[in-house]
């Protein structure tokens, strides 16, 4: 049985410092996050105009009408309207997206698709969004970012955990498997689009080397590792005593 809920977007915290799952229980909707959540879906709808020839003119309308609020399903009292800078981020990744669809042999384009993966005996499920699958049968991975943090491309065990979840998905009902994999970050608000490709046998490698760090964590023998990456968003910092103890500044 499993004892702590993992997900992808927490995974550069928890696959660092695996003590620090037993500190976040998860903050539930934000302001924030529900921010993102509209730039998210708003991006959904014209990327499916665009690529399926699908009509979902209404809806955008009335989710990019500056006078409408967008409220948290989780709690009405949250709530968000359409700003000028939604709509530069949105634009930039729509633009972003349509420009890797042209310039590769594109076969297949999935946006917002929901992964389920076994990850170390651990169910994890996670929405990527933004897969396409080339001619060649290698895949390209995109993230729209819509913060102001600047997040990074490389080494990223977010997009690595998206990537393995999206071969493993593949592999299930084609039982084929890409020889390289490119994972890509839109971040427009500080102009942070980046793109690194790997290998198969590099992205294994990479599962291979968060054994010991998933063992602890299906053992419940936890271990503090506190670092810049670990700590940024980990809601015990301000009281780790490990993190004070190794000097790490957030």
């Amino acid at each position: 049985m499993e004892k702590y809920k993992l997900s992808p977007s927490s995974s550069g915290r928890f696959l660092t410092c695996s003590a620090s799952l037993q500190h976040n229980k998860g903050s539930g909707e934000s302001e924030v996050t529900l921010k993102g959540s509209l730039q998210h879906e708003v991006a959904f709808y014209i990327l499916s105009q665009y690529m399926f020839k699908e009509d979902h003119k209404d809806i955008i309308k009335a989710l990019t009408n500056v006078n409408n609020w967008y409220e948290s399903k989780e709690n009405p009292n949250i709530k968000v309207k359409w700003s000028n800078d939604f709509q530069k981020t949105v634009d930039n990744y729509v633009s972003y997206v349509m420009a890797l669809s042209q310039e590769y042999d594109i076969q297949e384009v999935f946006l917002e698709h929901k992964i389920k993966m076994k990850f170390h005996d651990n169910e994890i499920n996670g929405t990527v969004d933004c897969v396409m699958l080339k001619d060649n049968g290698d895949v390209i991975i995109v993230d729209l970012k819509t913060g102001r943090t600047k997040v990074k491309t490389e080494d990223n065990n977010q997009m690595l955990m998206y990537a393995y979840g999206v071969i493993q998905d593949l592999y299930n009902k084609t039982k084929k498997l890409p020889s390289n994999i490119i994972i890509s970050i839109n971040q427009p608000l500080v102009n942070n689009t980046q793109a690194v490709s790997y290998t198969l046998q590099q992205l294994m490698d990479w599962y291979i080397d968060k054994s010991n760090v998933m063992k602890e964590i299906n053992t419940g023998v936890l271990v503090y590792r506190p670092s810049k990456e670990a700590c940024k968003f980990c809601q015990f910092k301000i009281n780790c005593n490990e993190r004070i103890k190794k000097g790490v500044v957030v």
